[in-house]
């Protein structure tokens, strides 16, 4: 696309409309201002994707001030190097569905409403400066102030779009040109004066949160032009962290994995002819989103992937290479919802514009509503089965995690407390009964047989070994998978209490190696299962207190396993971030 190209556009489109009404009634401007963008930094897209379509080579987001002792904004502007309008074209500009892209299917926009529904929806006066080459600067301002007195009406009651009127840039953005040391020969800007619904009030603020996500956003534009927020570049973030060189790609030593990519063909239902999908699948190790490796990734020891990836956590959407979307509910069975450790695995599609229809775009380029022709191909295409094998790897994970042994030196926490914990328990009758001494050396010599007969070695031996670590060591956790049995079971070999938990129980899946649970949850549970399991032993000698234990532990353990299974729905209106 040539500039002259783009001129003769605006030219032919502008000379074919004398029509300059903006809207029939003032109701109708004030009720645009409810056009839903989530933040400042979405509606500041709208601006962006214009100047990118444009052509621009360099976009600067830059902010005013009420005067030098303050960093509270009052005031944004869009800067770009464009080709600039024509002086009849920024009339259509401010007017909604103003645009000689209409239904264009090579650029970022189509219905030429982004300018004015983002600027309304931020602030109540905005302006758009612009320049040609060889031209002078050019400007129209929209104030919906005027517009709510009468001040825009023509004869017939509609509102209609004032004039541009030449006119020089406002002194502070003069001084931002001076800045950049650079002559902008063409180019537009687009102030928001006064903005009252800025999400991020200061300076800082809005710096920061813009840089994120204009990173994101335009993660693959990054090679055509340069946005800088208040004179700092923005540097491309890749939400699925596979991209070389992207910001928070290598912040540590915890690299994400990049599985084979995909390309799925796709019939436009429209013309016919074949579209193509793009999708790009990773996947995080437990500890990717930690600065300390041993500990989960919460409050101050979560990295600066976690708040990127949480915003991200779905099946992310672009239009283009323009992220537009993350969806978060699939019609899919046993992925309706997406939940809080589906941060561990990424998938991002991406669609051409000839397949607009197929995703219903919102006219904010904020979300999609994917056809069940896209559902279908995508579950065809095998991106369901993906998600689902990515959940999986991750579950397991988890539970790996979870059995293995603390990493520090000594025993567990849990066991430490047991044993500290002895000279305070109460004595009870038939705690150091014959029989249960009985049980226990009988136990212990089963269990030493047992293993001596699987590592080949000498049964005596293995038992004198575990009398001499019971000395020291009291309480031992184990685990085992044993599909169909209880949650937990305790064993005593001689001075030895073993706990058990079974890891092919919902107990342990559910809950136990939640990734929302510390070291110290899971040894307070730990602590749980040794005190019942211990009331269990004490009832050795006792046929009907051990008929009760047995008989109740199956019990709680198929009503626990129902009702996690029930529990594990409500996940998402429970989760704590």
């Amino acid at each position: 696309m040539t500039i002259h190209t783009e001129f003769e556009k605006q030219a032919a489109y502008a000379s074919g409309i004398t029509d300059f009404s903006m809207a029939i009634g003032s109701a109708f401007v004030e009720s645009m201002r409810n056009t839903h963008y989530k933040h400042t930094g979405t509606a500041l897209d709208e601006l962006v994707d214009n100047s990118i379509e444009a052509g621009a080579s360099n976009i600067h987001i830059e902010f005013s001030f009420p005067n030098d002792k303050t960093t509270k904004v009052n005031g944004i502007a869009v800067i770009d190097d464009g080709p600039g309008m024509i002086p009849a074209m920024l009339r259509h500009a401010v007017a909604w569905g103003g645009t000689h892209r209409a239904d264009q299917r090579t650029g970022l926009g189509r219905f030429g409403f982004g300018l004015p529904s983002a600027s309304v929806n931020q602030t109540r006066r905005y302006s758009i400066y612009s320049k040609t080459a060889d031209n002078d600067w050019h400007a129209i301002t929209v104030d919906l102030d005027k517009i709510k007195a009468g001040e825009y009406f023509d004869d017939n009651g509609r509102i209609v779009s004032p004039e541009p009127k030449k006119s020089a840039l406002p002194n502070w953005i003069e001084k931002k040109f001076k800045e950049y040391k650079k002559d902008f020969d063409s180019g537009t800007v687009v102030f928001w004066d006064n903005p009252d619904r800025i999400k991020w009030k200061t300076k800082n603020g809005l710096t920061s949160n813009l840089l994120e996500h204009f990173g994101v956003t335009y993660r693959h534009y990054f090679d055509q032009v340069t946005l800088r927020v208040d004179g700092r570049p923005v540097k491309p973030v890749d939400p699925l962290f596979i991209t070389p060189g992207h910001r928070l790609y290598n912040i540590d030593e915890d690299r994400a994995v990049a599985l084979d990519p995909k390309t799925i063909k796709f019939s436009n239902k429209k013309t016919g002819e074949d579209a193509f999908i793009s999708v790009r699948y990773a996947s995080y190790p437990l500890s990717f989103y930690s600065v300390d490796k041993s500990k989960n990734a919460s409050g101050n020891n979560a990295n600066a992937r976690f708040k990127v990836k949480n915003s991200n956590r779905g099946i992310i959407v672009t239009r283009m290479g323009r992220q537009i979307d993350v969806v978060e509910h699939t019609p899919w069975s046993g992925l309706e919802k997406f939940r809080n450790d589906d941060r561990y695995w990424g998938v991002e599609i991406d669609f051409p514009a000839e397949l607009d229809e197929e995703f219903t775009i919102a006219n904010s380029k904020q979300g999609v509503v994917m056809t069940e022709r896209i559902w279908d191909k995508l579950e065809d295409a095998g991106v369901r089965a993906a998600i689902k094998s990515l959940r999986k790897a991750h579950t397991e994970a988890k539970k790996a995690k979870a059995a293995s042994p603390e990493p520090e030196e000594g025993p567990r926490a849990s066991e430490a407390s047991m044993k500290a914990a002895e000279k305070f328990a109460p004595k009870k009758a038939g705690k150091n009964s014959e029989a249960r001494q009985k049980k226990a050396l009988e136990t212990l010599e089963q269990h030493a047989k047992k293993i001596a007969k699987e590592t080949k070695g000498n049964a005596s031996e293995i038992k004198e070994k575990i009398q001499i670590e019971a000395k020291e060591h009291p309480y031992k956790v184990k685990f085992e998978d044993m599909p169909g049995a209880p949650f937990f079971r305790i064993e005593l070999l001689g001075a030895l209490h073993v706990l058990y938990i079974n890891r092919k129980h919902r107990f342990f899946g559910e809950l136990y190696s939640s990734e929302n649970l510390t070291q110290f949850h899971r040894g307070a549970l730990e602590v749980l299962l040794f005190t019942f399991g211990i009331g269990e032993l004490d009832a050795i000698g006792n046929t009907d207190r051990t008929t009760f234990f047995t008989a109740e532990k199956n019990g709680w353990s198929d009503r626990l396993n129902a009702a996690l299974g029930q529990l594990s729905k409500y996940e998402s209106e429970t989760e704590f971030d």
